[in-house]
Order: C-alpha cells, then structure tokens, then sequence
C-alpha cells in the first residue's frame, strides 16, 4: 500500500493536487479529519479487500485538524503501520493566495479581521506540519497543469530507494525556484547563446551538449560538483533525508544547465542507492519559444 498525504496551506493548489493523484489510479479522500484517517487507514485492506486498492492519496488541512498534535499523532501512527506514505505540504506566497482568494471568494478556514491575518495565522500553525514533510510544494508560479505535473513526478519516486534525486534547470532571468536544496549558477561556462549555429537549439541538442563540455572550465566545473553530491549523498541517507532536489541555473535555463542536468541524470543514474528524475522549469513554462 502507497500512501500520499497532502497538506499545506488553504489556497495553494490541494485539490488540484489530489485530482492529479486520482488521474494516477490513486483512492482519494479529502478534508478527512485525522482520528479517522488513522482508523481508515488502519482497516483499509480489510474494509476494502474486494477493491484491490494500492494507492491511498489523503487531503488534510485546517479544515481537517482540531489540533496539530493530532496530525503529529497520525503520522506516528501510520510509521508503526510501516506504511510507505509520503508527505508533501503544498505552501504559495501570501499574494498569491490573496488573489485566488478574491477571485474564487471563497471563505478562509481561519477567521481573522483580514484575509492577510487568516493566512499569516495558518502559515504559523502549519509549521510544525511543514517541517515534518517530505517534499515542500510552492506553487506561487504554478499553474493548474503545473502543479500537477509536479504532483505526477513526485508521486512516482521510488521508496525502495534510499533517496530520489530532483535536478531541475532553471533560467535566472525568469526568478530562482524556491523549493530546491542545493543550486549552482553555470553562468560562467560560456554561453552557446552567441553561436549562430546553437542559439535556437537547446541543451537536448547533441552539438550545444559538446559545445558547453569542450571547455576545461566546464569538465571542472561538472566534475567538482559531481563529487560534492557523491560526498553529500550518505550524509543525507544517513539524517533520514528521501528526497532532495538540486537546481542548476543559468541565464535563460535553455543551453548550459539542461546541459547539465541531463548529463548529471545520466551519471546518477548509475548509483544503485538512488533514483533520479529531472526537468527543465523553462521549457515547461514555454520559455524556450
């Protein structure tokens, strides 16, 4: 049984989120409150034997939780169930959940004097929530497909591995991504940009690959950074860490970070403890035209 609990901040995409994990076969259940997810949960195989259900997603928020020592409750529960569950708190900046708040003129879970007060209120509950998660979701700059893209990746990391591995390349003229551990600015390789031949093309493209590798610089460069996520990698395993992801930028996220991360995928990907999945935010933004 794989579980998936989705939480996080009222206004910052749960639905969205869950109805990408039901696209994915998941049995899903939202604003279940956590005394009786515990015991849903607990008898879920034999309630339900004749429905064969392998994937639970679950949505709990404000809504859903008297106290948060009822969430930290249920979390201890289901870790002596020796279920395989992932945590993932989806959070979005205060401007962004006041818009979709005044556009969708829905009520705030949390009553306050301002919208602002209801959501800075719960953004401090959710905390300690937060730090419990697996994986930290902002979907600030995500749109309703976005996200649940997002959702759909991170819904098929592999939990038999020791951790999975995010490497995501990103432009720095279109902002840095907020939910990444580790970044690297390639801004000093130089740039196929100002090649004729290799400015429409992207890092996919064998010749703007070579162009980018060609230098001592680079080869430098890719082999220090290599090292330091080898040296990094049992360090995280052993603090209890699942998952991390790892952003590489440069100016506009199209040559010498896809360059990278693609490479990067290829070598990691031959660590037995490790599972890796990349993307490239650019070109799924629609960047790259």
């Amino acid at each position: 049984m794989k579980l998936v609990i989705l939480t996080g901040l009222s206004g910052s995409g749960k639905t969205a989120a869950l109805n990408a994990l039901e696209d994915m076969g998941y049995f899903t259940m939202d604003n279940i409150p956590c005394k009786m997810a515990t015991s849903f949960m607990g008898n879920i195989e034999s309630q339900f034997k004749d429905m064969k259900i392998e994937k639970v997603g679950l949505g709990i928020d404000m809504r859903s939780i008297a106290r948060i020592e009822e969430f930290l409750t249920f979390l201890q529960k289901i870790e002596e169930m020796e279920m395989d569950y992932t945590l993932i708190f989806l959070e979005a900046s205060n401007e962004v959940i006041l818009n979709r708040y005044n556009l969708t003129r829905r009520k705030h879970p949390i009553e306050a004097v301002t919208l602002l007060e209801s959501i800075e209120l719960e953004r401090e509950i959710m905390s300690e929530i937060k730090e419990q998660a697996s994986i930290v979701i902002d979907s600030s700059h995500l749109k309703a497909k976005e996200l649940s893209e997002k959702i759909t990746r991170v819904a098929h990391l592999d939990t038999d591995k020791e951790i999975n591995i995010h490497l995501q390349s990103f432009g720095f003229k279109y902002g840095i991504p907020i939910d990444i551990d580790l970044l690297f600015d390639v801004r000093i390789l130089p740039n196929p940009y100002y090649i004729e031949e290799l400015k429409e093309k992207t890092g996919y493209d064998e010749g703007v690959a070579n162009y980018v590798m060609s230098f001592e610089i680079s080869a430098e460069f890719y082999k220090k950074l290599y090292d330091m996520i080898l040296f990094l990698l049992p360090h995280y395993i052993e603090d209890g860490k699942k998952h991390f992801s790892i952003g590489i930028g440069c100016s506009g996220g199209k040559h010498r970070s896809v360059t990278f991360v693609n490479k990067l995928k290829k070598d990691l990907e031959k660590l037995s403890e490790v599972k890796v999945y990349a993307s490239h935010r650019e070109e799924e933004r629609g960047n790259w035209i």
